[in-house]
């Protein structure tokens, strides 16, 4: 039979024993974990800390280097914070909008960061920091357990990626590289929006490439392609930063510019209209095609919606068509 045992006795239990058996709690621990005493020495520095940080015990218990696991120069740690006294202007100023309060310990913080430091490719890190209490509620140290989340952290990017292509996606024209109809009816509502909220003036440009129809009956679709795609291109280039472009039809494009006159406006296509009859394309055959625009050219007029802005660029474009093509007119 075994002897019934009772609570160890005061004497036997002494400091020795508690200090060995808490350094062994610590290492067994999975979570990297370290902590310090009110006078910021590192008192333990569990197995897992040394796997993630690289950095033995041996070394680390006793100094107050705890930032080297993290830091390429000395700065508090966020247990280092909480033994000064956890106050949040000194956490705010180390780690800004990084952190927040632990809703499970109440005196504790919690934070996330990338650590370019730690391990041997950086990692990112969740951490918690809490005190430690004597007695009479006067701290006498902080715990600060550390969490890899590099795994967290890659599936976040790539979602972010994923939904950053979908709108891409939803919003482009995958041939030309333009924005689609969709989204040029959505950007000529918010213009004409911001043009009657501040004033903001705009000008609207329609482009429709000449005879179009007849070169894709006589050298094929590809050709139409790639005439298409190359004139994208132009229209990117031209717009740049001053403007947005859409292909909202087949060989129809259009082009907002806010803060220009239509003056303005109609120099810019024009130079890109150019910029295409410069170009020669050639077909299967030998033979080399040169492509033109017509443009027509609005500018908002108060009380203008969607339907009587995109009007009066639309007669333009027909007058432009009327006057023989290549060339560009402008209706107020």
């Amino acid at each position: 039979m075994h002897e019934e045992t009772g609570p160890v006795p005061a004497d036997v239990w002494d400091s020795s024993i508690s200090t060995a058996l808490l350094a062994q709690v610590f290492d067994r621990v999975a979570i990297p974990t370290f902590v310090i005493d009110h006078q910021h020495v590192i008192l333990h520095w569990n197995s897992a800390l040394e796997a993630l940080s690289g950095l033995k015990r041996e070394v680390m218990i006793g100094s107050r280097d705890q930032w080297r696991a993290f830091y390429n120069s000395p700065r508090p740690c966020l247990a280092d914070l909480i033994v000064d006294g956890g106050l949040d202007e000194d956490v705010r100023h180390y780690y800004s909008d990084k952190y927040r309060q632990s809703v499970l310990i109440p005196d504790a913080y919690e934070a996330e960061d990338f650590f370019p430091e730690c391990g041997e490719q950086g990692a990112w890190l969740h951490f918690t920091a809490a005190s430690l209490l004597d007695a009479e509620g006067r701290c006498i140290g902080a715990i600060e357990t550390l969490n890899n989340i590099n795994a967290r952290k890659q599936y976040e990017f790539e979602l972010i990626e994923r939904e950053r292509v979908y709108r891409e996606l939803s919003i482009l024209d995958a041939l030309t590289g333009l924005n689609n109809s969709r989204h040029f009816h959505t950007c000529l509502d918010e213009a004409i929006e911001a043009a009657y909220r501040y004033q903001h003036g705009f000008s609207l440009c329609i482009i429709d490439l000449d005879n179009f129809k007849a070169l894709n009956d006589n050298y094929g679709h590809l050709m139409g392609d790639r005439v298409l795609e190359a004139f994208g291109a132009l229209i990117r280039e031209g717009v740049r930063e001053t403007g947005a472009a859409f292909r909202y039809g087949g060989e129809e494009f259009a082009i907002l510019l806010p803060s220009t006159h239509h003056e303005g406006a109609r120099e810019l296509v024009l130079r890109i209209s150019n910029r295409l009859g410069e170009q020669r394309f050639s077909t299967s055959n030998g033979d080399r095609l040169e492509v033109t625009a017509s443009i027509g050219v609005t500018e908002y007029k108060e009380g203008d919606n969607a339907k009587t802005i995109f009007s009066r660029a639309d007669m333009a474009l027909y007058m432009a068509k009327r006057a023989g093509k290549n060339c560009a007119r402008v209706q107020l």
